[in-house]
Parts: C-alpha cells; sequence; structure tokens
C-alpha cells in the first residue's frame, strides 16, 4: 500500500462514505482529489467546495486515519489514490475517490489499462441457456486477451466470472459493499477464485454494507472499467440496463444479446437494442465494436507443451496449487531446479503466482 498522503486521504473519504456522507465525496473531486480537499484549511475548503470540510478535517483525525490504513494492511486491501485509477475509470462523470482493492491487484491493474476490458452483465436468475452464454462468451474474450469485468453478483456476472477463470484469464468483480462483507454469499468460493488470479475492488470501506442504492453507484464502476459492456437476459427494470446506460453516458460501446420477443428475461435487453444498442451473437460481435491492439487470435499456437521437469511440475499444479516448497517434496526435486521450472513456465504463461505464494497452472485444453 502506498504510503503516500493521498491513501490517507482516501482512507478519511471512505470512512465518512461510511456514514452516508456523499457531500464530502464531491468536494474532492471539486477539490482535485481526496488528497487535495485533506490539504484545504476548513473555512476556505468550505468556501471552495460549499461542504462541511471541517467535518472532513476532523475525520481526518491522524490516529483513526492510521489505524483505518493499519487495518487495510492486516485484511490485504490496497488502497488505490484516484491518480492510480486506471485511465477508462478517470473518464466517468462521478469518479471514485479512490478504490480498496484485494487480490492480485498490482498484476492486474496494468492491464486494466493494456488489455481491451469487456463487463459482462444481466440477470441473476438467467436461464440456463443464457449463463451458458455469459460463461461460453467471458471464455472467448478471455482467451483473445480481454480482461473480463462484472459485479459478483449471481447469475450472469458470476458465470462471467466463471468463464474468464475456466480459459485462464484475468476477471475484475466490483462490489456495491466493503472488502469485509462475502456478499453474496453462495459467490464465496467464486470470490476466492477471482482472489487467487486477479482482483476484486469496491470503493467503499471495508465494514460498508451491501445496500440496494449502493448498487446503481457500484455499476458505474464497471461500465467505467470497461471499453465495451454486454447485456445477457436483462429484465425491464435491470441494474443491467443501469450498466448499459453508464457506458452510452461515456461513448463507450454497449451490446446486447437478443432474446425472445415474448420473454420477460429478455425484455430489457430487447428494448436496448432497439434504442440503438449493438447486437452481441459471440466474441465477434465484441471484437468488431472494440478495435484494440491488446486483442490476441484464439487460434494463436499455444507454445509446446512443457517436457521433463516443467512437465512434472505443471501435472502437479493442475492438480491443485501449491507453493514451491510443496512442490519440491512432491516432486522429489532440490528448491533450486524447482524454481527453475517455476520460472521457465512462468515465462511460458503456463503457471502464475497467487496469493499466498502458490503457483497456479493456467489450464489450456484439457
Amino acid at each position: 500500500m502506498s504510503p503516500g498522503p493521498g491513501v490517507g486521504a482516501v482512507v478519511g473519504l471512505a470512512l465518512l462514505a461510511h456514514d452516508l456522507n456523499r457531500d464530502l465525496q464531491r468536494a474532492a473531486r471539486a477539490a482535485g482529489g481526496a488528497a487535495r480537499l485533506a490539504s484545504l484549511a476548513p473555512a476556505r475548503g468550505a468556501a471552495v467546495v460549499g461542504c462541511d470540510v471541517a467535518r472532513f478535517a476532523g475525520a481526518m483525525d491522524r490516529r483513526r486515519v492510521a489505524e483505518a490504513r493499519a487495518r487495510c494492511l492486516r485484511d490485504g486491501a490496497t488502497v488505490v489514490e484516484s491518480d492510480a485509477l486506471p485511465l477508462r475509470l478517470r473518464q466517468v462523470f462521478d469518479p471514485p475517490f479512490g478504490l480498496f482493492a484485494a487480490g492480485r491487484w498490482a498484476a492486474t491493474a496494468p492491464l486494466l489499462d493494456e488489455r481491451p476490458v469487456v463487463a459482462i452483465v444481466g440477470s441473476r436468475h438467467p436461464s440456463a441457456a443464457g449463463a451458458a452464454f455469459a460463461r461460453s462468451l467471458a471464455a472467448d474474450l478471455a482467451a483473445q486477451g480481454a480482461v473480463i469485468v462484472s459485479g459478483l453478483a449471481l447469475g450472469i456476472d458470476a458465470a462471467a466470472h466463471e468463464g474468464a477463470l475456466d480459459a485462464g484469464g484475468r476477471t475484475v468483480a466490483v462490489l456495491g459493499c466493503g472488502l469485509g462483507h462475502d456478499y453474496p454469499r453462495r459467490n464465496a468460493g467464486l470470490r476466492r477464485r477471482i482472489l487467487e488470479a486477479s482482483s476484486v475492488v469496491t470503493e467503499y470501506w471495508l465494514d460498508t454494507e451491501p445496500a440496494p442504492w449502493r448498487f446503481p453507484a457500484r455499476n458505474r464502476i464497471v461500465a467505467g472499467l470497461a471499453d465495451a459492456t454486454v447485456v445477457i437476459e436483462a429484465r425491464g427494470r435491470s441494474g443491467a440496463l443501469i450498466t448499459a446506460d453508464f457506458a452510452l453516458e461515456l461513448g463507450r460501446v454497449a451490446l446486447a444479446v437478443p432474446g425472445w420477443p415474448w420473454s420477460e428475461q429478455s425484455q430489457g435487453s430487447n428494448e436496448l437494442i432497439r434504442s440503438g444498442a449493438g447486437v452481441c451473437l459471440g466474441s465477434e460481435d465484441v471484437r468488431s465494436e472494440v478495435p484494440h491492439d491488446g486483442w490476441v487470435d484464439a487460434d494463436t499456437p499455444a507454445p509446446p507443451p512443457p517436457d521433463g521437469r516443467c512437465a512434472e511440475v505443471y501435472g502437479l499444479l493442475r492438480r491443485e496449487p501449491l507453493r514451491a516448497e510443496q512442490i519440491s517434496q512432491s516432486a522429489a526435486i532440490s528448491p533450486a531446479a524447482t524454481a527453475a521450472a517455476l520460472a521457465e513456465l512462468e515465462v511460458q504463461g503456463l503457471v502464475f503466482r497467487g496469493e499466498g505464494q502458490r503457483y497456479w497452472a493456467v489450464r489450456r485444453g484439457s
């Protein structure tokens, strides 16, 4: 976690937002960022941004912020300052004052600027076909270099995250609550998978509980991170449509998967298409709408399968993630030989190191 003063400002604002004080968030944007607001004298700050900066200064009590920052470190949360947000997210009309990130943020953050990013959202209660399509689309896009973003909700969101992970790709989950809440509980296992491979992020303080009004705000971050938003099986008043609206307001691409005209499950998706959104029938539709140097061809020949000692190590990791010392013991090879094999497999893109210093195999085919 960065030690700069901006981190303390982000934490201070998050603590206030935890008390539902949105005025301070708007004030931070008007003042030019959380760190800038923190530097303003209370009286002058009130004149500049028209809010109770004195309350902000009080909440920035050094002891309280220091304790909060220590909690972030203890809980494995990275504080992302406003000037370190992904570039696309900074373009949002109402950008977050910062993010709290868990998992492999340091490895994932650069990819959000360097690769195409696609948000996949939709119904929490999809049909089997809708969930299967979301999973397949996410896997195809991830295999072609895209980072998949969604909201970790049940249904389409979960299917999209799973598809990206199953393809060995990266996926970012954006929460409508703090990192301290495992929500929804049914996706706890999926969240652990995402943390091992990519990252889970939120603008809310760690203890902030999920609440209905927080999810539309979450959706602007989902859309803000992405080049394109794909909607699958959205009803007429679905939150997924809010995400698509945010994308359109940003001048980004919005696509929808069409459904049966008489299906309530696809009423919102079909209306989105009628209002001008593109049609998505597969990954090729997304690629045609999102020109980006980061795309790769899914049929590009994969590196040759590992052989010798690398094959043995890779075989162990395909069964379960392991730390280097566990690999060395299981394969009965020296730590130096283990490190060399892991380094070669990492160069080939066949393994990556996740949380807890465990190595994971990137599964390519059977």
